[in-house]
């Protein structure tokens, strides 16, 4: 699979969404607004701290902030799922 896709920087994203969340668990073991707003936010550091190739990449793609947001949180509901935590 070529690098350069979307599919390819969706799982890049939830790798390290997924590595973020065993890193801290204390930030997302429990459901509510804090732990959207910590996704969110790790998301958007994501999204910050992006390389200048990385940025051109995401243009070329049509990515956006919102789809690097949207793949932290189907990370977050699988992570959650595999280690047997409800999803209220």
């Amino acid at each position: 699979m070529a690098k350069n896709n979307i599919e390819h920087v969706k799982n890049e994203i939830q790798q390290l969404a997924i590595g973020n969340y065993r890193s801290y668990p204390q930030d997302y073991e429990t459901s509510g607004t804090a732990v959207i707003q910590n996704i969110e936010s790790l998301a958007k550091g994501y999204w910050d701290s992006r390389m200048d190739k990385e940025i051109t990449r995401d243009e070329r793609l049509g990515i956006s902030l919102n789809d690097y947001q949207q793949w932290t949180k189907e990370a977050y509901d699988a992570f959650m799922k595999a280690n047997g935590h409800s999803l209220n």
